[in-house]
């Protein structure tokens, strides 16, 4: 219970301070050996996610900035000059979160081991992680290095890394379980919103929803409770037969595209990245349906891209000879669209009648070609078992 209290405290001191305070200051400290070193921070305000950087200097560095809430963030530390994006994947990475809040960050040999002192946020998320089980991102940063670990050519190879999913897998839900019943004790804790929003990808939306109604309301206004209250409305209105959300977004001009403006006429409303490989892999697939079905079927594809990879995007979009309607808010995962849609993986889509009722959803490979070629022959699709 002590570390419940303390972490209920201190949110209560962090949310006061957060309201009050308009900046954050983080000063770091690092060895001789890291001097020049680059030291990227990334984390995410109600416009969406702010990349900043700093070179090491003299031993020091620093960030100076204002998060509108508390949010869990990134810290990298680029020792060889490797680049921002590999290092993200695969480097030394901290994650951590950020409040309007003066930072201590002391460096000895790696970011990812570094002591944070002086912000009462990370205190309490600190607390509020050991009580779950463990970070997320530092558990599946592990899970991937003991499976880098197992030879390629080890005769017992798959065996041995089904062995590590199904021993991290366990993990993961025993901290799933754990966060249902801190989100249950802590109903004013900004943790709770996150841990109901990793539990939500294991356990039905239906059960934790009463959890989450429980929550105080300045926790559920939160960003990310906004975000889980749309997935659990999500979930009850995107089916088979009902209609589908309509939306707003701009396209790679900026124009504004409205769904409502589609009505009479099919629709398939396509979530996709530049970044995402299955996705980049289907494309050709929904080229050719839609080259065959063009004068019949209007295409919207809903980019998850970011800020920062909105070249990229528009850059995908021609490499892959994509001609349709192309929309995003540049939010990445937070894409209002995609939220309000309950999308949780991408590929993914639906198709919309004229009336933009959903008829058919999860649309890949020969299924998209068998749909439509019902659809349009007036016949209603077959159910899908993965839907």
């Amino acid at each position: 219970m002590k570390s419940i209290k303390i972490t209920l405290v201190a949110m209560v001191l962090t949310l006061s301070a957060t309201a009050q305070k308009k900046a954050f200051k983080l000063e770091g400290t690092a060895p001789a050996g890291k001097e020049g070193a680059k030291v990227y921070l990334d984390y995410q305000i109600e416009s969406g996610s702010v990349a900043d950087s700093a070179i090491i200097k003299n031993g020091k560095f620093s960030f100076e900035g204002a998060v509108d809430e508390p949010a869990y963030s990134r810290l990298i530390l680029d020792h060889k000059n490797q680049g921002k994006y590999w290092i993200a994947n695969v480097g030394d990475r901290l994650f951590f979160y950020l409040a309007n809040e003066n930072y201590k960050i002391e460096i000895k040999d790696s970011v990812q081991s570094a002591r944070i002192t002086g912000s009462p946020t990370q205190a309490a998320f600190q607390s509020y992680i050991k009580e779950i089980g463990g970070d997320f991102m530092v558990l599946i940063g592990a899970a991937q290095a003991t499976m880098a670990a197992i030879p390629q050519n080890a005769p017992d190879a798959n065996e041995r890394a089904k062995a590590v999913y199904d021993s991290f897998e366990q993990k993961f839900e025993d901290r799933r379980l754990k966060e249902i019943e801190f989100a249950k004790r802590n109903p004013g804790s900004i943790f709770s919103i996150d841990a109901l929003t990793d539990a939500a990808n294991k356990h039905p939306l239906s059960s934790l929803e009463p959890i989450f109604l429980a929550l105080t309301d300045e926790v559920r206004s939160l960003r990310g409770g906004k975000a889980l209250d749309t997935r659990i409305l999500a979930e009850k209105t995107i089916k088979i037969g009902n209609i589908a959300p309509v939306f707003s977004q701009a396209d790679t001009s900026g124009k504004m595209v409205h769904l409502a403006d589609y009505r009479g006429q099919y629709v398939l409303v396509d979530f996709w990245a530049s970044w995402c490989k299955p996705c980049r892999a289907e494309n050709p697939n929904l080229k050719k349906a839609y080259d065959k079905y063009k004068d019949k079927l209007a295409v919207i594809g809903v980019s998850l891209d970011d800020k920062d990879t909105r070249d990229a995007w528009i850059a995908a979009i021609h490499k892959d000879d994509l001609p349709w309607v192309h929309v995003s808010d540049l939010k990445g995962w937070s894409n209002e669209i995609a939220l309000r849609y309950g999308v949780r993986a991408v590929p993914q889509n639906y198709l919309l009648d004229k009336e933009g009722k959903i008829i058919a959803s999860n649309l890949r490979d020969e299924r998209l070609h068998e749909v439509l070629s019902d659809v349009f022959a007036g016949k209603t699709p077959a159910a899908d078992s993965t839907e």
